[in-house]
């Protein structure tokens, strides 16, 4: 009699397991996806803003230090030596402001991306249905201790 229903649990664990990946790849997809997005294009803003820093470091410094300079030399009477100085300070802050506001965009986008929340629940849930569908016996690879691991790895509340 065991012999007979072995072979049945585990044919029911076999298409259980593999509608569970179809349908997790899926889920997975669909909440991975936007959150990749937001990742990619927080990524790439805070790529530009150090871009941008290291850039106006050499080059957008140099040309409003000496720009400015000029103005309060030519409009201020101010000696060269201080008007350059106070031409690069200037132009130093503004590109500071500059990689600022990129950062804090990048910022916002890195809040943006969750974590994949239903795919865990979805996890739980099926492998839950999993072990209650073997009449309560958890095989090898699916065991109970504390929240419910596969092969080892948890998938408690502590995953999220």
């Amino acid at each position: 009699m065991m012999m007979a229903s072995t072979p049945t649990t585990f044919q029911k664990l076999r298409d259980s397991l593999t509608e569970f990946v179809a349908r997790e790849s899926e889920l997975a997809k669909a909440e991975l996806i936007p959150a990749a997005k937001h990742a990619g294009i927080g990524s790439g803003l805070a790529a530009g803003a150090a871009a941008f820093l290291f850039h106006a470091a050499w080059m957008l410094v140099i040309t409003l230090g000496f720009g400015i300079g000029w103005l309060f030399n030519a409009l201020a009477g101010v000696s060269l030596m201080g008007s350059l100085t106070l031409g690069f300070l200037i132009s130093m802050v503004l590109s500071l402001i500059v990689a600022a506001v990129l950062a804090l965009l990048a910022r916002g986008r890195f809040l943006r991306v969750e974590a994949p929340h239903a795919t865990i629940e979805e996890a739980r849930a099926t492998f839950t249905a999993l072990t209650d569908s073997l009449g309560g016996q958890p095989s090898p690879a699916v065991t109970t201790h504390h929240g419910i691991e596969l092969d080892g790895v948890p998938l408690d509340d502590s995953v999220a």
